[in-house]
């Protein structure tokens, strides 16, 4: 049997929660995350990253189909918006 973590689902919630852990201030939680990515691909191979990428990314889209729903506005719009700011950021990342 294979840890809880095995689960795309629980890891990904692992990840988010070593992601809160690393927002309250710098330290070696990325390590952690990539620690815990080499065992999942180790155990369960390089096809699984697909797995887990999936799962935030639905997670990702019903948060922002929910707020879109509180908020009165177009789902796509809001995406679009996303898109745009992420898009802009990559010109204020200085390791791209």
């Amino acid at each position: 049997m294979g840890l809880i973590y095995d689960d795309p689902q629980l890891a990904a919630l692992t990840l988010t929660r070593l992601a809160a852990e690393e927002s309250e201030g710098p330290g070696a939680m990325t390590g952690r995350m990539h620690a815990i990515l080499d065992d999942l691909v180790q155990r369960n191979g390089a096809g699984y990253l697909a797995e887990l990428a999936i799962v935030p990314a639905r997670a990702r889209f019903a948060a922002l189909d929910d707020l879109a729903r509180a908020t009165g506005t177009d789902t796509a719009k809001l995406l679009d918006l996303m898109e745009i700011e992420a898009l802009e950021g990559l010109d204020d990342d200085p390791d791209v």
